[in-house]
């Protein structure tokens, strides 16, 4: 179900990045630069909104603070290889994958 929802999601964005990019094309380039604008302004939007649902997340905070506390300290241990986090990432993604077929 997970991978059929996200391969809905996925073809609503190809969908609304093919008309934007159709009405793009009848702009001035006056309009163009507003329309640039206008991106750039909901990306730092967008950023800022994660920043502070971050912020606002108490646990999540702490899980922060205790990790500098552990960098600062050099206690390596406590932290996991990229790699390991990557193949762990890819086996609950497959894992979903499979629950949907």
């Amino acid at each position: 179900m997970y991978a059929k929802k996200e391969a809905e999601k996925l073809d609503d964005v190809v969908e609304y990045q093919r008309r934007v990019m159709e009405k793009i094309k009848t702009l001035s380039l006056e309009r163009l630069k507003v329309v640039l604008d206008f991106i750039e302004y909901l990306e730092e939007k967008e950023e800022w909104e994660a920043t502070l649902e971050v912020l606002k997340d108490e646990e999540t905070m702490e899980n922060i603070k205790a990790a500098d506390d552990a960098w600062e300290a050099r206690r390596m241990e406590e932290f996991m290889p990229w790699e390991k986090v990557r193949r762990d990432v890819q086996d609950t993604y497959s894992q979903e994958c499979s629950k949907d077929i």
